[in-house]
């Protein structure tokens, strides 16, 4: 006769053997976790730790909260939630009180906080902005077009800065605005600052077209001079070199043409005809390229 208390034991054993494995894959899952989580930190502290990182940061910020302010103000998404409310109300489920004003404001108000951070930070701009007119009169570009397409950006970005820091400061009363008023009030101010801004954006198209031309001049050049003994190792360093370049220059690109027309449409009082509801995503698309950038240059972060 077999011993009835036989399988229960057996039982017991597969389960006390199971338990400390099933421990085990939860602390290695935990510890998973910590650690990707810890990698993260440390590279959004080395990116923020950056001016530029900073500024890609609070940008981001700043569009997605735009974004998402007129996403949750259209007509299609109040008009998904009224469908859902009816729904939970159908199923005999109160939703809860949460009103869309709500969710918008907060949208509107992070966006307007990461936008004045911005503001903040900028105040300082006029410090680089030397320091590259300075370098570009001590080292100016082989290039007689590209040296003065570079001093006319300086000039551009002067005037940019300069104006938008003066009518800053005086929106905060900080700096007399009765003399900003006297030369057309703080809005005008903003609209020359932003004219500013767009004169380096119409020069910086010139500036990649004869980057364009020089480089196809120098690739030329060295296909004529092909015969000259190099090693693989030169080829493979004047390829990567050149694959940068090239990306560089493609970034710079794309970087130019979505903001042109937003910098444009800033430049009247009455734009030319974006809709706000666009602002949030044609600056966030401007500015996605740098920030995967960004991004990847932290990837150096070990746990």
């Amino acid at each position: 006769m077999s011993d009835p208390e036989r399988p229960s034991g057996e039982a017991t054993d597969a389960q006390t053997g199971k338990a400390p494995a099933v421990s085990s894959c939860a602390k290695r899952q935990l510890l998973a976790a910590l650690t990707t989580t810890d990698v993260t930190i440390r590279r959004l502290d080395l990116l923020l730790s950056e001016a530029n990182g900073q500024e890609r940061v609070l940008a981001t910020i700043n569009y997605v909260a735009s974004m998402l302010h007129h996403l949750t103000a259209s007509a299609p998404w109040i008009a998904l939630q009224t469908r859902l409310g009816i729904l939970a109300r159908l199923k005999g489920r109160v939703p809860k009180n949460v009103t869309p004003a709500s969710s918008k404001s907060k949208f509107a108000a992070l966006c307007s906080l990461a936008s004045e951070t911005r503001y903040n930070l900028r105040l300082f701009g006029l410090l680089p902005l030397w320091i590259w007119g300075a370098e570009t009169l001590k080292s100016p570009p082989t290039d007689p077009i590209l040296h003065a397409l570079t001093v006319l950006q300086v000039i551009s970005n002067v005037i940019y800065q300069l104006l938008e820091n003066v009518g800053y400061l005086a929106s905060k009363g900080v700096v007399s605005k009765r003399f900003v008023d006297k030369y057309g009030g703080v809005a005008k101010w903003e609209i020359w600052s932003t004219r500013g801004w767009f004169g380096h954006i119409f020069f910086q198209f010139f500036v990649l077209w004869r980057q364009s031309v020089l480089r196809r001049q120098r690739l030329a050049a060295q296909r004529a001079a092909a015969g000259t003994v190099e090693t693989k190792e030169t080829k493979a360093e004047d390829s990567e070199a050149l694959r940068l370049e090239i990306r560089a220059w493609r970034k710079s690109l794309v970087n130019n043409v979505f903001w042109a027309p937003l910098c444009l449409h800033w430049c009247f009082e009455k734009g030319i005809g974006i809709p706000d509801s666009m602002v949030g995503i044609i600056s966030f698309c401007a500015g996605a390229w740098s920030l995967h950038d960004c991004w990847a240059g932290t990837a150096t972060v070990k746990a």
